[in-house]
């Protein structure tokens, strides 16, 4: 093992011996006692092994540049990269004809300016002397590839002059979230080097090292990773699944989503805002089948777009759709993942009815959602057609929007929804097929939905309104009938006659979004249809309510439920017979007296006491015992004292 003195560390490290002594007295160099070199007397030596690293490399390096070891190193020419191996081959070509053509020439250094001349003539871009000539002769001879090419002093090709423990700090400092700069960490880098390290300042080389090192050694998934975040990284870096159409048709599997289109429109009120599209795309042909456009993303804009697509395409056999609240609704395919273990029963779901199978996307992957190009379409071909463009992030907003909704030029929801429907089925649906299979290059999409669907499900429109009807979860029968939830509020629907008598009844209710005038109701056990109820436009009224037809209307309703029910009650009675009317007195009467004339018998003991009247008890021998006397006279004297002292009192 080689050992150095703390002066020859000192030298090595190029900082002063105290220094040197200070990080030995510290512990953070090892020492160890060995004969000095020479005076050979014990002392404190420092091993080469417990050195740092960049200090291990420039003591061996200058140990090669003493023992005359040469710095270049022999290169195969796998190592070579594609230019310098097109270099290579020019200059041992060039070398060959040149030691060839010299061969027949007494006169060699005649020869060798001609051969010069000639070759600056015929080669523009090269540098070429005499000395360069025999320079890379000498290596050809001995096979050095980088001699050759003129790369000297490639010994450390590959490697890095900055030192370890400063890169490691600027990689710290780099690979973050937050996205710093290079320069920023090349500054913070030399910051921390002062205060921890201040003797490889000056082995701190250029920001331009750093940057060269960083697209060389660290690697543009780890770049992605550390910098952009997992979804960067999945999204851009790790292997997808490719998914195979070769066995899927038309209408076997249609794609459910929502998009918010770019642009700034006017609302029925005036008020700027930006319309959503909920929308369902065929997996097989990319034909955009039904659509719905509406103010918020809810679970009714699921409904009437899935009702506008199966009205024109028939139904689906399977809808896939991601995790939102549109379409995990009880009613329309069910809760999917976000379900909970309960025992209670919930009428069959919208998709069940209709035979659909219903797959969920995994959650927080993106892949899954191939609508999303359908959207990017949309987005550049539809919505950068109105002047209310927006674009959907701050970098795409056009400079004059402002100006644009300043000035009032914004398109009316109603101009959107218009163009829509018209841009979809004229222009999107017949532009050309832009999927994987590469036997429907050529057709549009509509050509290889026409193509590729083998069998159409429909039904009826009068039993698809049955079968797409929502339904709330299990109520009772109220006072005021049942009701359905609509953005929050509770729209009351009744029948007087039928609601009175029905009060607590578990029941579903069943409405169509489209229109709400009328709803089913259905058994909650049985799921049985039951009634039609209208809405109780009657028993809604203002808080302070000052029309008077209003309020008469409301109380005539509830004056004929009265009159119904108490009609109803006096059927019921009028249809019993006397015996049936007997009232629950005259039944307690009659039991009673049936009871006292069986059961009710006193029997009285043997022994009896005589009670005398105003007389002096007397010993009774007959029956050894005393007679009890009551003095009538003095129990009223007693009683009129007491009330004497209590008003006293």
């Amino acid at each position: 093992m080689n050992y150095l003195t703390i002066k020859e560390v000192a030298e090595l490290k190029e900082c002063s011996v105290r220094y040197i002594r200070k990080l030995c007295s510290q512990g953070k160099i090892k020492t160890e006692i060995q004969p000095h070199p020479q005076n050979k007397k014990p002392c404190y030596m420092i091993p080469v092994t417990e050195l740092p690293e960049e200090l291990q490399v420039r003591y061996y390096g200058r140990q090669t540049k003493c023992t005359g070891i040469p710095e270049k190193t022999a290169v195969s020419i796998e190592e070579l990269s594609a230019d310098e191996r097109i270099e290579l081959n020019f200059w041992c070509g060039l070398l060959k004809e040149w030691q060839a053509r010299r061969s027949k020439y007494d006169s060699k250094c005649e020869f060798d300016r001609n051969f010069i001349g000639e070759c600056r003539l015929k080669y523009d871009n090269i540098k070429i002397s005499t000395d360069i000539l025999y320079r890379k002769w000498s290596a050809y001879k001995n096979n050095d590839y980088y001699g050759i090419l003129g790369k000297h002093n490639s010994w450390n090709r590959g490697k890095s002059s900055i030192p370890e423990p400063v890169w490691d700090n600027f990689l710290w400092n780099w690979l973050d979230e937050k996205k710093p700069t290079m320069s920023l960490c090349y500054r913070l880098a030399i910051e921390w080097t002062k205060e921890f390290y201040p003797e490889l300042l000056e082995n701190i080389p250029s920001l331009m090292t750093f940057r060269r090192r960083i697209e060389k050694d660290i690697s543009v998934s780890v770049k992605t990773l550390l910098r952009d975040g997992e979804k960067a990284f999945s999204d851009r870096c790790v292997p997808y699944i490719m998914r195979m159409y070769d066995r899927l048709s038309a209408n076997d599997c249609w794609i459910a989503d929502n998009h918010t289109f770019d642009i700034q429109s006017y609302s029925d009120e005036k008020k700027v805002h930006r319309l959503y599209l909920t929308a369902f795309l065929d997996a097989k042909s990319g034909v955009l089948t039904g659509w719905n456009i509406t103010e918020s993303p809810d679970s009714q804009s699921t409904i009437l777009a899935l009702r506008h697509g199966i009205m024109r395409f028939g139904i689906p056999k399977c809808i896939y759709v991601d995790n939102g609240r549109e379409f995990l609704t009880h009613d329309i395919g069910g809760r999917g993942h976000r379900a909970k273990n309960t025992d209670e029963t919930q009428p069959p779901t919208i998709f069940k009815i209709l035979g659909i199978e219903m797959r969920n996307a995994i959650v927080r992957n993106a892949k899954a959602k191939p609508i999303e190009r359908t959207f990017y379409t949309v987005k550049n071909q539809f919505s950068k057609l109105f002047d209310g463009f927006c674009g959907g992030k701050i970098t795409e907003r056009p400079e004059n929007l402002k100006r644009r909704i300043k000035d009032g030029n914004l398109p009316c929801d109603y101009e959107v929804r218009e163009v829509f429907n018209k841009w979809i089925d004229g222009e999107y649906n017949l532009q050309q097929y832009g999927g994987s299979e590469q036997e429907y290059k050529g057709l549009s999409r509509l050509d290889v939905w026409n193509k590729t669907c083998k069998e159409i499900r429909k039904a009826p429109e009068s039993a698809l309104n049955l079968m797409l009807m929502r339904t709330t979860r299990k109520q009772k029968i109220k006072r005021n009938g049942v009701y359905v939830t609509i953005c929050g509020e509770k729209i009351w629907f009744t029948d007087p006659e039928k609601t009175i008598m029905n009060l607590d009844r578990e029941i579903y209710v069943r409405y169509n979004p489209a229109d709400l005038r009328t709803v089913r109701i259905y058994d909650a056990k049985t799921d049985k249809y039951m009634f039609t109820w209208a809405v109780a436009d009657n028993l809604m009224a203002d808080y302070l309510e000052e029309n008077h037809e209003t309020i008469a209307d409301a109380n005539a309703l509830i004056r004929e439920t009265k009159k119904f029910v108490r009609e109803q009650a006096k059927e019921t009675v009028m249809a019993l017979s006397n015996q049936q009317r007997l009232t629950m007195l005259d039944m307690t009467v009659r039991k009673a007296q049936a009871r006292r004339d069986e059961d009710f018998n006193i029997e009285h003991p043997k022994r009896i006491v005589p009670v005398i009247v105003n007389e002096e008890p007397e010993n009774i021998t007959q029956t050894g015992s005393k007679s009890v006397v009551i003095d009538l006279e003095k129990m009223t004297k007693n009683s009129e004292m007491r009330k004497k002292s209590n008003v006293h009192r």
